[in-house]
């Protein structure tokens, strides 16, 4: 092994789900668990046949969401076609027209009734593709044939329509880098041509899509966006070298819960502040011999008698801090029922921490509380309304961090009562269906812990 750290990883009931495991064990680039949420996250699209049916009857297009509806309006190019009705029908022709071979993992859901499909192609195309756009490229140009065969139209006769038709399937793309938002045609991550930046593909997903693929467990749905996260620093190339062991460790005890110790700090501050939580992480930080006294006398201890801290090993101790971040978001977020309170933490946690650990880095080594402070104020103030849960892992204000903030982000929403405007059942829907349908989604904690532990004693480094 390349690190001689080993956690033990707890569920959030706090009961032990594996031991012993190698902190490499947990890498997006071995753990089994995590390679599999990855793939399935490029090979998925989803087709609402109920809004693509009355987009196409009514000859409307465009933004399709609570923001914006419907920026092309030709109502005389509109057509009348039973997609749900057929949803079988259709699921089976276009199954045969995007596999490539029988039998090579294209599979094709329909739930709720034939209102919507679940379209995940072929690993074989992944692999010869650059990016994760033939999801949905394939099904759209399949979908757009398949369609025209059912009403009778064809290019050279009926050219209006079907620009209709394909407007309704790509939204206003190519005149734009992407359909508009609400498009009926959607894949799980961003369309790979709206993707602000290497590196940030595994990152473009809503906040409010993991609390719901989690089903609002907030632990769960740690997991999960930590999982994401990690896969997106690695391809950013933030997992080499110097910076790979204290990725596995922070993500390991926060985003994993090892060694319980988020679930510690929140059972033992539930009726508690976040300085409560600081406090407690201080205790147990200096327990563990994470941290140690520098001296007894000047100037290590003030003449006020503040007390200046060291550090044993930097990557421990950012874990425990990164971890104590997600804990004091549960317990104040918890207490409010409010995600707003996440925010809150997010821009004061670090400096009251810094103060109390005299001068210890903070989180991410300020990169948390930067994020954190233009957190609160978009979440806040300039836009009101926004709410934390309506950004994306990769928005220019939540990229910053070394992905330890978003998952208290995702912690904090799972907790909110209903206080946003975009919560989650407003914007994702969709996602707590996904959720029921897909296993690969469910339970992130006891997947990761299993897939770990089959590893742990092959796991290998340089």
């Amino acid at each position: 092994m390349k690190y001689k750290n080993k956690v033990d990883l707890y569920n959030d009931e706090g009961k032990v789900l594996a031991e012993n495991i190698p902190i490499e064990a947990l890498s997006p680039l071995r753990n089994p668990y995590m390679g599999e949420i990855y793939v399935t996250m490029k090979k998925t699209v989803v087709v609402d046949l109920k809004k693509l049916e009355g987009m196409i009857r009514d000859g409307r297009c465009g933004w399709g969401t609570l923001v914006g509806q419907d920026e092309v309006q030709m109502p005389w190019y509109g057509f009348e076609v039973d997609l749900v009705e057929n949803a079988d029908e259709i699921a089976t022709d276009l199954k045969k027209m995007i596999q490539v071979d029988e039998g090579d993992g294209t599979t094709i859901l329909i739930l709720e009734d034939g209102n919507t499909l679940v379209v995940q192609i072929s690993e074989e195309i992944l692999r010869r593709s650059s990016d994760w756009s033939p999801a949905f490229t394939m099904t759209c140009v399949a979908l757009g044939q398949i369609i025209a065969k059912m009403v009778n139209l064809s290019p050279l006769e009926n050219p209006h329509r079907l620009g209709i038709l394909k407007n309704c399937l790509w939204g206003r793309y190519p005149q734009t880098t992407a359909p508009q938002p609400g498009n009926p045609v959607a894949p799980l991550l961003k369309y790979p041509s709206s993707v602000e930046g290497i590196g940030s593909g595994m990152k473009s997903v809503m906040i409010n899509h993991l609390v719901a693929l989690a089903n609002n467990r907030p632990l769960q749905g740690v997991a999960l966006t930590t999982i994401l996260e990690q896969g997106g620093e690695v391809e950013m190339g933030d997992c080499v070298g110097w910076y790979e062991r204290n990725q596995l460790l922070a993500s390991a005890y926060q985003g994993f819960n090892a060694n319980n110790l988020v679930l510690d700090l929140v059972k033992e501050n539930r009726n508690g502040t976040t300085a409560d939580v600081i406090e407690s992480l201080m205790k147990m930080a200096y327990e563990d011999g994470v941290i140690h006294k520098m001296g007894d006398s000047y100037p290590h201890v003030q003449p006020s008698g503040y007390v200046l801290w060291g550090m044993r090993d930097f990557p421990t101790w950012n874990a425990y801090a990164s971890a104590a971040l997600l804990a004091a978001t549960i317990v104040n977020s918890g207490a409010s029922r409010s995600v707003q309170a996440a925010s809150s933490v997010f821009a004061y946690f670090h400096d009251m921490l810094s103060f109390a650990a005299g001068g210890l880095p903070d989180p991410d080594s300020g990169r948390a509380m930067g994020t954190g402070v233009g957190f609160q104020f978009y979440t806040h103030g300039i836009y009101g309304g926004a709410g934390p849960g309506a950004f994306t892992l990769e928005h220019v204000i939540t990229r910053s961090t070394s992905g330890f903030l978003t998952p208290c982000a995702t912690a904090g929403m799972c907790l909110d009562a209903g206080t946003q405007i975009f919560k989650p059942t407003t914007t994702s829907g969709l996602y707590y269906t996904l959720s029921q349908h897909l296993p690969v989604f469910k339970n992130p904690m006891e997947n990761v812990a299993k897939a770990a532990e089959e590893i742990k004693n092959f796991v290998r480094g340089v």
